[in-house]
Order: structure tokens, then sequence, then C-alpha cells
């Protein structure tokens, strides 16, 4: 390591004997006494020396050789400590209390005997994983999720402290659902009351007309009574998903998009057997068979005969596939131009005509919200859907059923225990007990969560800009977003400098990368609509909570946010919106608005504190903050332009050498194995990218801050990490993803997460990183220093 080359140029014992440091007297008589070998008082000395200790025990020997190791010992560690006086002065040390904390919390976490060139993932979070354990309810513990702990008890301690009078009515609101929400034992008390409620009034059908429906019949106009039934309320639409979010070919205007049907497994890879290894065979059997069994003792909870619910959901299962082999895999989700279809609704219209399904009556149910101005559809309104061929082949399978006497019934069931499934978070915790099952054998989740805990989560997501004032008024400030805004400038402009240096982009596809990364718009820590008290009524006025009635309380929510963006369409997209609440812990980049984001949640400890050295805050949240830049520019984010259309602003020889490029990092992640299976590099591509990509600008713009203030505060060094800045760079950056995870966990993200595990999110980036290379002076063709390195961005 570099220090170790300083100690050697300060101390070099190859001149210790060497005439040049010999006194300039070579006739002093004391010199030659101490080193003349021809001297007799030497000789004398020499002998009275041996024989006086030839004559000791052998415990005295043994002692006296144990005084001089000792002497030895205590000689090196002055020596080290002289060094660390010249090189690590309390003048370059930071010594404020966070600087301490980080360093405890790095060095602790670490493997210090593992070769950093070796095994990185070891040597940053190796410690880390033997001292942690997946806590009650998770199924994978991180960096990132002790922070949102962290976060979720300062939200706790603001809901349980808060005096109710000093508060605004939206946030006594907020407090009134969150005690709702803990009130366990009224939830108990009502038992499937406030469901059977909801079917009868909600629905106008009863679990008792369920349980007794004839499986001899037809029931193609109780599917379109259901799915008509206060379709603005609730979304029924499991076999056709209406969604509202931005048009991505005129991104200003909000459109209707139809998704993919509905699942009760997260992932059509479950359905089938895409791999041919008898392992991943079984483990997708025994997920079916554990789905089989968690949905049949579901129903036979709502009255449903055993024999009879296990039948039902045989059929289910069967229905499910029917639409998995049809459904669009990951891989192909990933295309933006591939997944945009324009279709004139009277396409989807003639599609269910024949079980009477009118689709122009529908959409104008679903959308019939603003009285004032009601819109009627027809058969000149276009839709965006995924695929025409997918829309054709679900109509045919659902017509199909519908139209059979023994299958008509089915669908029916699918929609049903849907709707069941979604609402089981707010009924008794018997029917959480009951699904727990299939999160185990899914997710390796074996215990529910604390019950503050998931409860905090619920009134996030249901008031979070309500909570979010609450939060930043705690933890983040105005100093805070201005240090984090000077960190994203330099990274942009880092970015930018290096497009200027990259050979594989022809000029006038560089142009375009830099117009479109010039106009990324940032928003960092909060909205600035946050404290705006009638905005904030806008968004949650309207559904006053009751007291200790948890379920009608989520049912409302569920209906305001529904409204709320059906309400969206024919409007112009809202820029000042997000996606995530302030005390999220994620960040994300939106291509349709062409922005970064940055909740005040993440821009916390450990990951940022604007009294860290530069080293520490670049390599941890400057990553994340790179990253995301760099979503812009992997696979999917380079399909959009700079107002965040579809559109393709590549010249043909720059995609072809962008696309060539991938391939490397196809390659790489695809060699990464875990319980003998390979990581599939092209569904993970695009975070392969953006991991990589994030860190390289983000060290860039470190190393050039570090250039320009070599002697400033900001460039110290950390207490008891003997380690230098841009070492500490990249362990900083790969805490921040140390993690521990469930074997059926990490095969459940291996199917339906985008990202990469995290030990090969570190492995893969450094490995291609020759900044890396030079800072841990790793060997030729060590591990962690290939010969062949993937680089795009």
């Amino acid at each position: 390591m570099h220090r170790y080359r300083h100690f050697d140029d300060v101390i070099d014992s190859s001149n210790i004997d060497s005439p040049a440091i010999l006194p300039d007297n070579e006739n002093d008589e004391a010199f030659q006494v101490e080193f003349n070998p021809h001297h007799n008082n030497y000789s004398s000395n020499f002998d009275k020396f041996k024989y006086c200790f030839s004559q000791r025990t052998r415990l005295e020997r043994f002692l006296i050789y144990l005084v001089f190791i000792l002497l030895f010992v205590l000689f090196l560690i002055t020596l080290i400590s002289l060094y660390h006086t010249k090189y690590y002065s309390p003048n370059t040390l930071c010594l404020t209390s966070s600087c301490i904390q980080i360093s405890d919390r790095l060095s602790s976490g670490m493997n210090q005997s593992i070769d950093p060139c070796e095994d990185f993932h070891e040597f940053v979070c190796g410690n880390w994983m033997k001292k942690n354990i997946i806590p009650k309810g998770h199924s994978s513990w991180s960096t990132m999720k002790e922070l949102l702990q962290k976060n979720k008890i300062i939200l706790k301690n603001i809901l349980e402290q808060t005096s109710i009078t000093s508060i605004s009515n939206l946030e006594q609101e907020a407090i009134k659902y969150y005690q709702s929400c803990m009130n366990i034992s009224e939830i108990e008390r009502l038992n499937i009351e406030p469901l059977e409620n909801f079917f009868k009034n909600d629905l106008n059908f009863t679990i008792k007309q369920w349980i007794d429906l004839d499986k001899n019949q037809t029931w193609q106009q109780l599917f379109v009574n259901l799915i008509n039934m206060h379709p603005n309320k609730h979304d029924m639409s499991y076999i056709l998903p209406v969604k509202v979010y931005p048009d991505e070919k005129n991104s200003t205007w909000n459109n209707i998009h139809i998704d993919q049907p509905h699942l009760g497994l997260d992932s059509r890879d479950y359905y089938i057997d895409l791999k041919t290894d008898q392992k991943s065979i079984e483990r997708n059997q025994k997920i079916r068979e554990t789905y089989k069994k968690v949905g049949s003792d579901i129903l036979q909870l709502l009255g449903f005969d055993k024999n009879d619910s296990i039948r039902r959901m045989n059929d289910i299962i069967q229905f499910e596939t029917e639409l998995a082999i049809v459904s669009l895999p990951m891989e192909i989700l990933q295309k933006p131009d591939a997944t945009y279809y324009l279709m004139p609704l009277k396409q989807l219209h003639e599609q269910y005509q024949s079980i009477g399904f009118d689709i122009y009556s529908y959409f104008n149910n679903v959308f019939n919200i603003n009285i004032t101005n009601p819109i009627k559809f027809n058969e000149n309104n276009q839709i965006i859907i995924l695929s025409f061929d997918l829309m054709s082949n679900v109509s045919k399978i659902v017509t199909n059923y519908l139209l059979t006497p023994n299958k008509s019934h089915i669908v029916i069931d699918h929609l049903l225990l849907s709707l069941v499934v979604e609402l089981i978070p707010y009924l008794p915790s018997i029917f959480k007990q009951t699904l727990l099952p299939l999160k185990t054998v899914l997710l390796g989740r074996d215990s529910l969560p604390d019950r503050w805990e998931y409860c905090v989560q619920e009134t996030d997501d249901s008031y979070g800009y309500v909570l979010g004032v609450l939060y930043i008024n705690t933890v983040f400030g105005e100093t805070d977003r201005k240090e984090a805004n000077n960190l994203i400038k330099n990274i942009r402009e880092i970015f930018d400098e290096n497009l200027d240096k990259l050979q594989w982009i022809d000029e006038s596809s560089k142009n375009e990368a830099k117009i479109k990364l010039k106009k990324i718009y940032e928003k960092i820590g909060y909205p600035d609509f946050i404290r705006n008290q009638t905005i904030l009524n806008e968004r949650y006025g309207g559904y006053p909570m009751i007291e200790n009635d948890y379920f009608n309380n989520e049912i409302k929510i569920i209906s305001r946010d529904r409204r709320r963006t059906l309400l969206k369409y024919q409007q112009k997209v809202d820029r000042t919106d997000w996606q995530m609440t302030p005390p999220t812990v994620n960040a994300y980049y939106n291509p349709t608005n062409n922005e970064i984001v940055f909740p005040a949640g993440i821009l916390q400890s450990p990951l940022f504190h604007k009294d860290y050295p530069i080293s520490i805050n670049y390599g941890a949240i400057g990553s994340i903050i790179g990253h995301e830049i760099t979503h812009g520019f992997d696979n999917q984010g380079r399909q959009f332009d700079a107002d965040g259309n579809i559109h393709s602003w590549w010249s043909k020889s720059s995609l072809e050498n962008f696309e060539e490029k991938t391939k490397c990092f196809v390659k790489q992640y695809s060699t990464f194995t875990f319980d003998g299976h390979n990581e599939n590099g092209q569904r993970t591509l695009d975070e392969n990218i953006a991991d990589n990509g994030g860190l390289k600008i983000a060290y860039l713009a470190y190393d050039k801050i570090k250039q320009r203030n070599l002697k400033t505060d900001n460039n110290l060094q950390l207490p008891g990490l003997n380690y230098n800045s841009d070492q500490l760079f990249f362990i900083a950056s790969a805490h921040s993803m140390c993690n521990i995870q469930t074997t059926n966990g990490i095969h459940y993200d291996f199917i339906t997460d985008p990202h990469s595990p995290a030990r090969f999110r570190i492995i893969g980036t450094v490995q291609n990183s020759d900044e890396f290379r030079k800072a841990f002076s790793c060997k030729s063709k060590t591990s962690m220093n290939p010969s062949i390195k993937c680089q795009l961005w």
C-alpha cells in the first residue's frame, strides 16, 4: 500500500551500513572501541558476557530473550508512531464526532486480513456481514436498510410524541391513520366483517355468492359487472391494468397505459420452467405448490370448503400460467422502443365484444370523475399498450375462459382472490400468517415485521409529504441541501468533461448527450411545495380518517390515490411532483422527466454528511449520484432524448459502438454465480452500466476536488483507518452496498430485480476500475484486476 512505500522512503535499511553515514572523525577512540573487531577490550568483554550468559538457568535465559524481543517491538512501535506523527498529524486527521463515527463504522465492518485486490467485497463488508443478522420480518439487511430503520424510528417518535393540539389538520389525520393501524385488538375483534361489508357495499356481490358460484354456467356478465363496479375508487382491472402516466413519445402530457395482466406470483418465470436444471425446476415446483396451499388456506378462511378451495387454486394457477406464457419477459420490458404501441381503443373494444364487454362504457366509467367536464370515450381515442400481440393473446385467453362452462368461474376466482390478497395487510393477523409460507419460499422471510415498523411505512406511503415536513425539520437543513447540490454539480461537470475524452462516440452524438446532460433536472431533499398547505390539502384533503377503523381508512386512501391518478389523464405532466417521499432511503432517475431525485432520507450518514472528508461523501453518496446520472445514458435511458421522449439521437456508428461495449458488461456479469446459477447479465445490464459509470465519474469528480484542495479540511484522513484518501473513496462506496440476504431472497432477486446482488455490484465495478487498481496497487491478473476491463461512460 502507498503508506508503506512512504515508510520505506523515510527509513531505508539499505543505507545503515553505508560509509555515507559514518562520523567524520574516523580516529575517534570511542568509535574504534565500539566497532573495531581487533580491539582487545571488545573481545574480552564479549567472552565474559558469553560465559555469564551460559551460567544462567533456562528460565533466566528465556526472560533475557523476552526482554530483548520486547525492546525490539517497542522500537518498532516508536518508529510507526513517529511515522504517523509525520504523515497523519492532528492537522491532517478529521477528529469531529461525525468523522470518528464513520471511521469506527467502516473499520469495524472490514475484514482487513483479506487482500483487497483479491476480494474487495469481503475486505470491506466481511466483518459487517458477520456482525449483522437479518432482523425479524426481513429477507435481507444492508447499510441502506440500517439507514431506513433509523429513519423509521425518527418517524415513529414523531407520530407517537407529537402533541396533536399543536399541529395541522392533515398532520392530525396522519397520526389518526397511524393509530388505527396500531390498534391490533380492534382489527382482530372485527375479524373479516370489514371485508364482507366491502364486498357487499362496493362490489354489490357477497363472499357467500362467490362460494356458491355455479361452476357450470358462464359468468361474463358478472366479470363485466365486477370490473365496472366503482372502477374509479378500486382498481379491479387485474386483467387489463389501467394506469395513467406520461406518454413516452409526448412526455409533456399524461396518457392511458394498459399494463400486463396481474399474476399471483411476482414473475412469469415462476410459472414457466425456463431453466432446465433439476434444482431450478424443483424450486419452481415448490413455489407453485406453496402458492396453491396458501391460496387454498386463504379461501378456507373466507368459508370455502377445503376440497373446493384446492380445486379452485389448481384452476387459478392453470389460468395464470396461460397468461404468463403470453406475457413479456423482463428483457423485453427493458426496451422502451419495443414496448410502446399506440392502440386505437376501437381495436381493444373489438377484442372483448364477444363477452359483451363494452370498452367505451368501461373507460367512461373509470374516468367518470370530473363531473363538470366528463370525458367521453369512443373509437377515436388511443391508448398505449406494451404489445399488440400481448393484448390480443390475453383477450383470447380471457374470452375463451369466460365463454366456456366449467371454466368461466375461474376468471372470477382469479379476480376476487387477487383483490383479497391485496387487502390482506388490513385484515386480522391470521391472514398475514397464512400468507407467510409463500413469503418464506420466495424470499426466505419467516416472520412478520414489528407492527410499529409496518405502520410507520404505511403512514409514510399514505401521508408522505405531510409526515415529510416533520421529518426534514428534524434531520435535514438548508446546509445539507446546499452541500448535496454542490456534489451533484461537480459530478455533472465531470460527466460532461469525460464525454470529451470518449473515442467511441462521434461528435454529433456526443453533442446530443451533452444537451441531455445539461437538461437533467435535479430534485434534492424534498419538493418545494411541501410547506404549502393549500397544495397539501389538494393532495390529501377530503378523506377524513376514522378512529380505530384501519381497514376502511385504507380503502379511503386507495380511493383517494386512484382518483388523483386518473385525474391526470389529458393533463400536462406536473414536473414538480415526486415519486418518493422525503424519508425514503433511495434515489431515482425518471427518463420521461429527464430528472434525478435524491430524497432527504438517503442524504444521511453513513452515506452523506456535510462534515465528512470528500473521499467519504464522493465515495458513498457520490457514487449513487453518478449512478442516477448514468441511468440517463444506459441501455434504456439512451433511448430518451433531452425532453424525455423516446427518440433516437444516436448516429449509426455510435450506437453500434455502444452496443458492442455493453456486450462486455453482459459477458462479465454473466460469469458471476450464486448457488450454482449464473447471473443474467442482460437482465441486469442497465443497473450494471449505472454502477460502473457512477463509480467512475464520482471518483473523477472527487479527484478533481482533491487536487484543488490538497491542504483543506475536506481532504482530511480518518482516525484509526490506515488508508489514504483514494482508498477510502472505494471503501466508502463499497460499504454503502454491504448486504446480507437469505438464499431464497437472492434467487428471487435473480428473477425479479434488475440490480445485481450486492457482492457482484461491488466486485464488478472495481474489476473495471483503473483508479481502483492504482489506489490499491493491485498486481496484474489479481481477482480484482483482470486484464479485460469493461468501459462505457
